[in-house]
C-alpha cells in the first residue's frame, strides 16, 4: 500500500469519525443544563479581580441553540479581561478562535500553546484596524482538559461511549485592556488563576465521572 493510500484511509477515518462526533452530539434536543453551575467555575472576586456578569448577545443563541454561555468582565485597577464560558452537550457548539476570529476580519498575529503553571492552553494575538486582542483558550470535556479543539471532540466522544458524564465546556480569557502592563503576561496570569479554579472543580469531585 502507498504512502498517498495510507494517508487517504486515516484521512477518511479522521471524517467519519467526528461526523460520528457530531452526530452524536446534535442529538440532544435544546440545552442541556449544566451539572455544575457555570457562574460557580470562576469565583467572581479572584485574587484581586472583580468580575462582573454580562447578558451574551441573543445572536449567539440563534448560532448555538444547544449552548449555554456565561460572560464575565474582570477588572484590577485599569486592567480589563474578559471571560467566555460555553458549556453544550452538542460538540458542534465548540469552535477555534482562530478560525473564528479572522472570519470576523482579525488578522492573525501569532498562534500556538503556552505552558502554564496549571495547565496548557491555547494562545492568539489578532489585530483589526486599530485593535489588537490577545486571546488564551482551552475546552473541558467530563474529567479531560485540552487545549486543542479537536481533542476535546475526541474527549467527548470517548466519554460518550465509556459512560463517563461531566461537563463539556469552553474556556476563553481575551485582554480589553492590559492596564500599562505586558498584554501577554496579563492573559497568562489571569488564565492560570482560571485554570486553577477549573482544576479543583475537576479533582474534588464536583465534575463526577460516572
Amino acid at each position: 500500500m502507498s504512502r498517498v493510500q495510507t494517508h487517504g484511509i486515516v484521512l477518511i477515518f479522521l471524517i467519519g469519525l467526528f461526523t460520528a462526533v457530531n452526530v452524536i452530539g446534535s442529538k440532544a434536543k435544546g440545552k442541556e443544563p449544566p451539572q455544575v453551575e457555570m457562574a460557580t467555575w470562576v469565583p467572581l472576586d479572584i485574587s484581586g479581580w472583580t468580575g462582573t456578569n454580562e447578558t451574551p448577545p441573543s445572536v449567539w443563541s440563534e448560532q448555538l441553540p444547544h449552548a449555554n454561555f456565561l460572560v464575565r468582565y474582570y477588572t484590577k485597577g485599569p486592567a480589563v479581561v474578559e471571560l467566555l464560558m460555553i458549556q453544550s452537550a452538542d460538540p458542534g457548539s465548540f469552535h477555534n478562535p482562530m478560525f473564528c476570529l479572522p472570519g470576523s476580519g482579525y488578522n492573525t498575529i501569532d498562534s500556538g500553546v503556552q505552558s502554564l503553571p496549571h495547565g496548557d492552553v491555547s494562545q492568539g494575538e489578532f489585530s483589526k484596524s486599530f485593535e489588537q486582542l490577545i486571546v488564551r483558550y482551552w475546552y473541558v470535556a467530563g474529567p479531560r482538559q485540552t487545549p486543542n479543539l479537536w481533542n476535546h471532540k475526541w474527549n467527548i466522544f470517548w466519554n460518550k461511549i465509556s459512560g463517563n458524564h461531566g461537563d463539556n465546556l469552553s474556556f476563553r480569557v481575551t485582554v480589553r485592556d492590559a492596564g500599562g502592563e505586558d498584554p501577554g503576561k496579563v492573559a497568562n496570569d489571569f488564565s492560570d488563576l482560571v485554570l486553577q479554579e477549573v482544576q479543583k472543580k475537576l479533582t474534588d469531585g464536583r465534575v463526577a465521572v460516572r
